[in-house]
């Protein structure tokens, strides 16, 4: 009886070569379905970036409102508070980057195809325009 193999795939950044995906699975063709479902999903997660951070923003401030809630707006916030106040506002002020390595991966991936298309189109015209020159 023979034994069946697992597909171990890693892909490495074009940028970098720092592994981005792994993948383990039954066969090389789940592994291309794989990929291409994780490129959407952080092509969508990028896209949908903004309104992330926004929530989470919102998120950090409702939990902001609770904390400092019941205290008189005369009265100093206890040191421990004021600390985790400042801690709060702080993580809802700072700016998070939307990609990353897969993400630019995968960009990177895209523009270098489109200029490997551009090249063979460009070709194609070339020998298009070679063949009808010969022809006259």
């Amino acid at each position: 009886m023979k034994r069946i193999q697992k597909v171990q795939v890693i892909v490495r950044s074009c940028l970098t070569g720092v592994a981005v995906w792994v993948y383990r699975g039954a066969s090389e063709e789940a592994a291309r379905i794989a990929y291409w479902r994780a490129c959407q999903k952080e092509l969508e997660r990028v896209r949908q970036w903004p309104e992330t951070v926004e929530r989470r923003r919102a998120a950090i401030m409702r939990v902001l409102a609770e904390v400092t809630e019941g205290l008189p707006v005369t009265a100093e916030m206890p040191p421990g508070k004021r600390r985790f106040a400042k801690c709060l506002l702080a993580q809802a002020e700072r700016k998070l980057p939307a990609g990353g390595e897969f993400y630019d991966h995968i960009m990177e991936t895209r523009r270098r195809r489109e200029e490997d298309r551009r090249i063979r189109q460009a070709m194609r015209e070339r020998e298009k325009e070679r063949n009808t020159d010969y022809d006259k």
